[in-house]
């Protein structure tokens, strides 16, 4: 109820409420008698001022009485006793001035009855100081004093009352903004607790989150494995069967006498399309390969200073046949001042050639273009047919692997769909676009664009390239209009083999990797241009701490940093391999690997029986005069060797009872057994498996700062933790 009270009416009722208390106050004035009692008790004034103490104590019990029967009674009584009282000091005891003493009980009735009651006993003294001052013939100084203590008075307490008023109001004020605020507080303590309780539950539902997230993490790894390990094993499934039939077409088309006799026309007509078909099968599967790498990313280029009229000419060379044989026009538009290209110059043929066999199987009549632009910051090329086009439906998911597009279902064309998706992510991976403009019945023109990387000089290309004698020193007036370029740091690599220094430069290209065989070539490399690092590379960790003691002896303020890494093929040489064959295995190749050997007798270990008919007929096409003899097993093998030890082994990798690894490691162990060559056969390529190293070995410079030291040491955990 008190609450819905404006705050005016509860000042006006505080106000009214400064009172004092009516009890003090005729104590006050029972005092003033027995004063008056005592001032006056000698002989000489005891007979005047006896009756005016007694008549004061009467009233002020007078008064006592009233104010226990009713308050406001007793208060009027002690106020008109203390008038009566003053009247009897100024004209019972003749004391001048003492109707100044009219003051009191104004300013009593201002604490007793508040601002109203109190205004009416000033009237009320005014009132009685005129009275006597018109019939008591009383000084008019005297009443001018009782008046103007008087209503002075009266003025100071409303003055007081006002000043309590306001401070009444401002403490209401905030009273009351305090009460709102504590409401607020209230009404905001229940919110964030509701709140906090949220944030609790939704921590709760969080962490449930990321044990699920982790176990589909460890899920997505384990079936990135899985990927993996079926890549490889398809690799392996499919690349020995395509060595079968790729083998043994080549072989009846290209040397049919082996098998005595001239084949039929007709024949050799269906072994090209076998073959065709199954150079075709073995592009899937190098594709498929390829987007696996990519997807892991594990697929690494090797760059280098490029001409881009080169690299067109070579796609080209490829593609040119299948256009004559259909009439269709090859048009190069290569101008002579195109900048060089910092790239892998295989992919980007890749890519070109992907594109221009495209438009070769789609453009039956018309022209296929080439067309490079150079600009400041780019190379663009553009390959463009006069074929069908491409529906823009089509146009929307060209680039998705596996996909087709209704030209191609309709066409029933051998593609995997992969070619454009792989296409774009080998250009993306050069840091360049490509892009689609088709329009149906006018033709397609797949582009993209590479931009133009400057790398550092050669090594071997010293500052002294720019001196010439006649060379004259001229004041440029102007400053020169120069192109910003990126300095990128020199690494040199220490290596006997150059697997590492190619890995470095396909998989970073933000710094010029240079390789040397050996620290004295190394310290020729460092002596002629500014070097930041030196990596050291030795498969023997003994001789590794060997090099870079060596090294911090002759550079001690180069930081340098050791590892052991084996080159490629590092497993089989270890093993005692002479060397390894990719699957499907050319009748190149194993020429090249005759032509090496020479010898007079070879050895075939392998489980599949056509395996070793396909090569004993490769060997015989190759040299008619080779002695072919053949084991169906790692144990076989080995017995057929300590038997008559055979000049050539080709072994496979994958054998019953023994593999092709264990045969190696049998055979290091027999002293008559150790020379013979031996290449191993295998479906799975070297380079496809990721350099491992379990020894990191880093030397800083002789006055390295502790700072280093500590950021070394946050840093390095991460990078070797992280899987």
């Amino acid at each position: 109820m008190s609450q819905n009270r404006s705050p005016s009416s509860v000042n006006n009722e505080a106000l009214s409420q400064v009172q004092i208390p009516v009890q003090g106050v005729i104590m006050g004035l029972a005092v003033v008698g027995g004063l008056i009692g005592v001032v006056g008790g000698t002989p000489r004034y005891i007979a005047a001022t006896l009756p005016v103490a007694l008549l004061v104590l009467l009233l002020a019990a007078a008064a006592w009485l009233l104010a226990g029967w009713r308050q406001a009674a007793g208060v009027w009584a002690v106020l008109a006793g203390l008038v009566a009282t003053v009247l009897l000091l100024r004209f019972w005891l003749g004391i001048d001035g003492a109707l100044v003493l009219l003051a009191i009980p104004a300013t009593l009735g201002l604490l007793l009855l508040g601002h109203r009651g109190g205004s009416g006993v000033a009237l009320i003294c005014t009132l009685v100081a005129g009275w006597l001052g018109v019939t008591a013939r009383v000084p008019a100084l005297e009443i001018a004093l009782a008046l103007a203590l008087v209503w002075l008075l009266a003025l100071v307490y409303w003055f007081i009352l006002r000043s309590v008023g306001q401070l009444v109001d401002w403490s209401l004020a905030h009273y009351s903004g305090a009460q709102i605020a504590l409401d607020e507080v209230r009404a905001n303590r229940a919110q964030l607790h509701q709140t906090l309780e949220d944030l609790g539950h939704a921590n709760r539902q969080l962490g449930l989150m990321n044990r699920r997230l982790a176990a589909a993490q460890m899920a997505a790894e384990e079936a990135h494995k899985t990927k993996a390990a079926f890549v490889a094993n398809v690799s392996h499934e499919f690349r020995t069967p395509l060595n079968m039939i790729i083998g043994l077409s080549d072989l009846l088309i290209e040397a049919p006498h082996v098998y005595g006799s001239q084949l039929p026309d007709e024949l050799l007509e269906d072994l090209e399309i076998v073959q065709r078909n199954t150079q075709h099968l073995l592009a899937m599967v190098n594709d498929v390969l390829d987007l696996s790498q990519i997807e892991a990313n594990r697929l690494a280029l090797h760059r280098e200073r490029v001409q881009p009229g080169e690299v067109v000419a070579r796609a080209a060379a490829v593609v040119r046949p299948l256009l004559e044989k259909k009439g269709v026009e090859l048009r190069l538009e290569v101008p002579p001042d195109l900048p060089d290209v910092y790239c892998d110059s295989n992919r980007v043929r890749q890519v070109l050639v992907n594109l221009l066999s495209n438009a070769a199987r789609h453009t039956e009549q018309g022209h296929v273009t080439v067309d490079i632009a150079g600009s400041e910051h780019s190379v663009t090329f553009c390959v463009a047919d006069t074929g069908p086009g491409i529906a823009p439906e089509d146009a929307a998911h060209i680039f998705e692997p596996f996909h087709r597009g209704t030209y191609g279902a309709r066409s029933n064309e051998n593609s995997s769909g992969l070619g454009l998706s792989i296409s774009k992510q080998f250009i993306e991976m050069h840091n360049g676009r490509m892009w689609l403009e088709s329009e149906l019945g006018q033709g397609s023109a797949f582009s993209f664009s590479l931009p133009i990387t400057t790398a550092l000089p050669a090594p071997g290309e010293g500052a002294e390239r720019w001196l010439v004698e006649s060379w004259q020193w001229h004041e440029r007036l102007q400053p020169a209009n120069l192109p910003a370029t990126s300095t990128r740091p020199r690494v040199v690599i220490c290596d006997p083999h150059p697997d590492l220094c190619d890995a470095f430069t396909r998989f970073n290209d933000a710094a010029e990797y240079v390789r040397a065989d050996s620290l004295a070539s190394a310290e020729e490399i460092i002596a002629g241009f500014p070097v930041q690092m030196l990596v050291l590379n030795d498969a023997s960790p003994r001789l590794l701490l060997e090099m870079l003691a060596d090294a911090r002896l002759r550079w001690p303020e180069l930081p340098a940093i050791g590892c052991s890494l084996p080159p490629r093929l590092g497993h089989a040489l270890a093993a005692g391999a002479a060397g390894q064959l990719l699957k499907p295995i050319t009748r190149t190749e194993l020429a090249g690997v005759v032509a090496q050997i020479q010898p007079r007798t070879v050895l075939v270990v392998d489980d599949d029986a056509d395996t070793r008919r396909l090569f004993s007929r490769m060997l015989a096409a190759i040299d008619e005069s080779l002695r072919v003899v053949t084991a169906a097993n790692g144990r076989e093998g080995l017995d057929q060797m300590r038997a008559e030890a055979p000049d050539l082994v080709l072994l496979d990798v994958k054998l019953p009872e023994m593999d092709g690894w264990q045969v190696l490691a049998a055979k290091a162990l027999d002293d008559d057994l150790r020379a013979i060559p031996t290449f191993l056969l295998s479906a799975q390529d070297p380079a496809d498996e990721p350099f491992s190293s379990q020894i990191l070995i880093a030397a800083a410079g002789e006055r390295t700062p502790f700072y280093k030291l500590l950021r070394c040491a946050e840093v390095i955990p991460l990078i070797l933790n992280d899987s």
